[in-house]
């Protein structure tokens, strides 16, 4: 028992012997030491070789933001009019692209319910002519002692009663926009445009139902001026405080280059997409640009001095951008960084670094793996 024991013993010290003297020589022979963000290279590596350290650059640049949008109609200057109540039309007034004025007659509508509010308007109107009128006659009696003084209270009394009763009947009547000057019991309704435009939507036919909750069946809008609408990323929202000129080219028409105004920026980002909404306002003479077309957008701040870098200079981390920034003799630590794109293979460091910075401008990737 013991002669076996024993070898095995010696073995295992041997073993272990050898195993330390490894690990002290892999200790020595260790290309890059790695302590949080920051990286040692060994003077005697080969990657040392690979690195090109230089400090970052200044230049002049205008920064560009590009992202996409769509047309959309200025909400105050589109409307999409349906019938108030229900009932059958009787007639449509207008054609799909035809200029209209605000006020102007789109269809007509024949209803139950609209001949009811004409009936109780002009019957609260009438009762309250002769409520006022009798009011009126008392007070003549009171002042010449014929009526008394009750007589007098209980006239005034009733023409206030009418009289509320009428200014309800009015308000029912304006908020279905019915015209009361016009308006007749038994005649259909004129449906009118709210705005000035042209109409880009037409769906009504003749004699057809109309429920009370049916969608719109006409369309109004004045296209000579369109929004576009466009999401800004949450590292670019910075930069829309100072844009200075915004280019607009529609999908459907790539050769055609529109100017716009930045008019509106969202207050708030969104919690899912992590973008900011922008609006861009731009003229539309000859109605190239219509709802729900797709464009490309970009957007230009003044020239300034900018931090700039190679491409090949930043890394992608699991959360951010980085460069290697210099701190030392062959040490590099991690710096997050916000950059947008330049012109011949640079990026624009909006974030993260300083004129004073030296980099890691090539060969970064060779230490992308240690951690």
């Amino acid at each position: 028992m013991y002669r076996i024991v024993i070898p095995l013993l010696c073995m295992g010290l041997l073993t272990a012997c050898g195993g330390a003297s490894q690990t002290s020589n892999d200790t020595e022979t260790t290309e890059v030491v790695v302590s949080g963000d920051t990286l040692t290279v060994n003077a005697a590596s080969p990657i040392l070789q690979r690195l090109v350290v230089a400090p970052v650059e200044m230049e002049d640049h205008a920064m560009t933001l590009h992202t996409s949008g769509v047309v959309t109609a200025v909400p105050t200057a589109y409307a999409e009019v349906a019938a108030p109540f229900a009932g059958r039309v009787q007639r449509s007034l207008v054609q799909i692209g035809q200029q209209v004025r605000a006020g102007a007659p789109l269809f007509e509508l024949s209803s139950s319910d609209y001949y009811e509010i004409v009936k109780s308007y002009r019957q609260a109107q009438s009762e309250l002519a002769a409520a006022k009128k009798q009011m009126e006659r008392v007070r003549d009696l009171n002042s010449n002692k014929v009526a008394s003084n009750r007589e007098l209270e209980e006239a005034q009394l009733d023409y206030q009663n009418k009289l509320e009763e009428f200014r309800h009947a009015e308000s029912v009547a304006k908020e279905y926009q019915i015209d009361v000057t016009h308006a007749e019991v038994g005649q259909p309704m004129t449906v009118r445009t709210p705005i000035s435009g042209r109409v880009l939507r037409n769906d009504l036919v003749r004699g057809e139902y109309i429920k009370e909750d049916a969608d719109s069946k006409l369309v109004v809008a004045d296209l000579s001026k369109v929004w576009v609408k466009a999401n800004i990323t949450e590292s670019e929202a910075v930069l829309t405080d100072r844009v200075e000129h915004v280019e607009i080219r529609l999908v459907a028409r790539p050769d055609s280059v529109i100017s716009g105004r930045l008019v509106f920026r969202g207050g708030m980002l969104d919690e899912e997409t992590r973008t900011m909404q922008t609006i861009i306002e731009c003229d539309n003479p000859r109605g190239l640009m219509m709802p729900n077309m797709y464009a490309k957008v970009l957007l230009t701040t003044p020239s300034s001095r900018c931090v700039t870098v190679p491409k090949s200079a930043v890394l992608q981390g699991e959360d951010a951008r980085y460069v290697l920034r210099k701190v030392g003799d062959n040490r590099f630590v991690r710096t997050t960084v916000k950059v947008q794109s330049a012109e011949n293979g640079q990026l624009i460091v909006t974030e993260g670094l300083t004129p004073e910075d030296e980099i890691i401008t090539e060969g970064a990737m060779y230490l992308i793996d240690y951690r």
